[in-house]
């Protein structure tokens, strides 16, 4: 026994040696190789800084050409240069100094002369400015570098056209510039995590560091200014610095330079500290090696090589490789812990593909609604001119009984069309949305007539209305679309025939009968009943079934997204929809709207020969030819003067030229080059007082800035009658002035 000890003591003194020279060799090898790669990292950092602020550079300057262009090309800025007036032009060029977001703003005639300077530095002056915009010409670059009064700016330059881009059309300059000052050089530092001084030739005109750090330092830097876009070394103040410079101008401009500064002492601090720790870690690890080398066992190292193989077979993707776990020491634990983690990675590929596959479907469905949407736009066009047409033809009253009954079918094909661009609006969700309150069981009733060949002959159908059924405030293309629905829901239900009951009936819920359907409030409704006798659901589908894309159907057979689109549409509506439902039992939908105390409106055939016309003047901007003359010719009819044009362009100048007074503009929304909204906003500026109809054939239309424009007074749905069209007209000459732009900007976005 006493031999088996001092041979186990050899042993450990020998593995403690061999292990402590290995340390120490290893912590040295470790640390120099640190300490070279920590130089050469800030090295690569400093090197990295300046593509940074390259790139940064890079994008500022596209961001400021398109700002100096977009400004150059605004209406009142071209109009402001023709005036020539040095005091009308500094005055004004504050506003459009505003509105570049820059530091500096110049304004130049054409001959280079600066009629207007707005800049937030008070010590540069005109005449440095004159100086510098003198120079930059004549060097030819859109951007430049200017300094004056302590300043350096960077400045994009930028003709001003009057009319098209040619040298000849020139009749002014345009300067934006951003001024390079210690907020710049701060914000650059923390991206960067490094010192950052900006000079210009031998002047520090921007620096993280102290003023008086900033002076000794510039000197030091100027000894070495030849060389750029090199990293060199540099002792200060007994320590030790990492250099780049790089010349951010061109040859020719100012010369500035950009200088990137990393103390190594005050970067490397850690590296002793790390030392340190390493050397004590070293020495614990020795110790504790020694005494691990005597408790190691079979028992011990079986169970984590069987946890190795785990883990090993997971990474070639088997999720079954058999894992004991029998002791419930720490490996035992984390076997226990692998297994379980396994198992969730598992379900979460699973969960994944599940995912993968329902955004797939998402995407294909967004897809088709945006085709299905943008063919219902054009077809709404060319229904327009079919319906107006026809109408033209039956006013004229010339027709025989013949050529009378071909119009006539014309007509009722065109109202067909009218009712499949409706539905293929609702599909992609561009519907103009038009609440009215209606009848439940004349909704219900009109769509009874498609339902049995939409169920088909296998399912008996049946309708159950209530005779003095309440009204609803809701919007009847909604209704039917949650009507389809859940008729279409029923029939996959019952795949071997059946039986759907629909049933109204006025309901008053109290509390208690409220507590028991949540999140219903008590109150008076209308309830709409959609019964079958499928197969029914049990509570766990039942619960999950108007989530978006939960379906039982198998893959490919549905999207998921029938029932979550009726939830939203009652949602919308302020109603409350209830589920009943069991295997084998079928299942009842209950959906619950607010009851109206208004009566249901209806269309009103005589209003035909009763529309008022009147002699007020309308400007008409369509660029599809077919509608613009169909709609002249509607207007013309009611007795109104007409000012027609193609785009936004030919509006504004034709509302320029035109001496008289424009009561109303008709525009479309949709145009080429400008829409239907800038073309109103822009003559909003100059007539305050003009009327508005928008036409449109969808109602999620977004201009350049996201805007919207909704609301039944001032849009006007293609395809359109005479008879709507002069209505709409006339309702809107009726109306306050100015109301129309209030309602325009309140239905834009938040």
């Amino acid at each position: 026994m006493h031999r088996a000890v001092r041979l186990r003591t050899k042993f450990l003194l020998s593995l403690l040696a061999v292990t402590a020279g290995l340390t120490a060799a290893t912590l040295s090898v470790v640390s120099y190789k640190v300490q070279n790669r920590v130089r050469q990292s800030f090295r690569d950092e400093l090197h990295n800084s300046v593509d940074t602020y390259k790139t940064f550079s890079q994008q500022r300057e596209t961001s400021l050409i398109r700002s100096a262009q977009m400004l150059a090309n605004l209406p009142n800025v071209r109009a402001l240069m023709t005036t020539e007036d040095r005091a009308t032009i500094q005055d004004e060029s504050f506003s459009i100094w505003k509105l570049s977001g820059g530091d500096l703003l110049v304004l130049a005639n054409r001959s280079g002369e600066i009629v207007g300077l707005q800049t937030r530095a008070n010590d540069f002056s005109r005449a440095q400015a004159q100086t510098s915009l003198r120079r930059s010409l004549e060097f030819g670059e859109s951007r430049n570098w200017w300094f004056g009064g302590g300043h350096l700016y960077e400045v994009w330059l930028q003709p001003i056209y009057f009319g098209a881009a040619d040298q000849e059309n020139v009749m002014g300059l345009l300067a934006v510039g951003h001024e390079i000052d210690e907020s710049k050089a701060r914000e650059f530092s923390r991206v960067v995590s490094s010192e950052i001084i900006f000079q210009c030739g031998n002047t520090v005109v921007a620096s993280t560091l102290p003023p008086i750090e900033n002076v000794k330092f510039s000197k030091l830097l100027n000894m070495d200014a030849a060389q750029h876009d090199v990293t060199s070394e540099l002792d200060y103040a007994q320590e030790r610095y990492l250099v780049t410079k790089v010349r951010v101008s061109s040859a020719g401009e100012l010369p500035v330079t950009l200088i990137v500064l990393k103390s190594l002492e005050k970067s490397t601090v850690f590296l002793n500290q790390l030392n340190r720790i390493l050397l004590a870690l070293g020495l614990l690890s020795v110790l504790a090696g020694g005494v691990l080398v005597f408790l190691i066992s079979h028992t011990f190292t079986q169970p984590l090589s069987d946890l190795v193989a785990g883990v090993r077979a997971l990474e070639q993707g088997d999720f079954d490789y058999p894992l004991e776990i029998g002791s419930g020491d720490e490996v035992g634990r984390v076997t226990g812990a692998f297994d379980r983690m396994r198992r969730n990675l598992q379900k979460t590929q699973e969960e994944q593909k599940q995912l993968e596959v329902r955004l797939r479907q998402a995407h294909k469905m967004e897809g088709i609604g945006r085709l299905a949407g943008g063919v219902a736009h054009d077809f709404n066009n060319l229904l327009t001119v079919i319906r107006g047409n026809s109408d033209l033809l039956l006013d004229r009253g010339m027709a025989d009984k013949l050529e009378l009954r071909y119009l006539q079918q014309i007509q009722k094909a065109s109202d067909r069309a009218v009712s499949m661009t409706r539905q293929l609006l609702a599909f992609s969700r561009m519907q103009v949305l038009q609440p009215r309150v209606l009848d439940l069981n004349a909704t219900i009733s009109e769509m009874n007539k498609m339902i049995p060949r939409l169920i088909g002959e296998h399912i008996e159908f049946s309708f159950q209305p209530e005779s003095n059924l309440a009204s609803v405030l809701a919007d009847p293309g909604q209704i039917e679309q949650v009507f389809l629905n859940l008729a279409v829901n029923a029939r996959d239900a019952m795949p071997d025939g059946g039986k759907l009951n629909v049933q109204t009936c006025n309901v008053l819920m109290g509390p208690e009968a409220a507590s028991l359907r949540p999140p219903m409030f008590p109150g008076e409704y209308v309830l709409l009943s959609v019964s079958d006798t499928g197969h029914g659901m049990p509570p766990e589908t039942r619960a999950h079934i108007f989530e978006p894309f939960f379906t039982t159907k198998g893959v490919g057979k549905g999207t998921g997204l029938g029932l979550a689109t009726v939830y939203g549409i009652v949602k919308q509506s302020g109603g409350f929809i209830w589920v009943e439902s069991a295997l084998g039992k079928g299942t009842t939908f209950e959906i619950y709207l607010p009851r109206s105390e208004k009566l249901p409106t209806r269309e009103d055939s005589a209003k035909v020969d009763q529309v008022l016309g009147g002699n007020e003047t309308i400007l008409l901007v369509e660029d599809e030819t077919a509608v613009r003359e169909l709609a002249s010719e509607f207007l013309k009819a009611g007795g109104y003067t007409i000012l027609e044009a193609k785009e936004g362009a030919e509006a504004l100048g034709i509302a320029c030229s035109y001496e008289g007074n424009i009561d109303l503009l008709l525009t479309d929304m949709v145009m080429p080059r400008m829409s239907g909204t800038e073309l109103a906003k822009t003559l909003w500026k100059s007539q305050s007082k003009l009327r508005v109809i928008f036409m449109t054939g969808y109602s999620e239309f977004s201009g350049k800035n996201g805007e919207t424009i909704s609301g039944e007074l001032n849009v006007l749905q293609k395809p359109f009658s005479r008879t709507i069209l002069l209505e709409k007209v006339r309702q809107a000459l009726s109306c306050i002035p100015g109301e129309h732009q209030d309602r325009t900007k309140a239905s834009g976005p938040a």
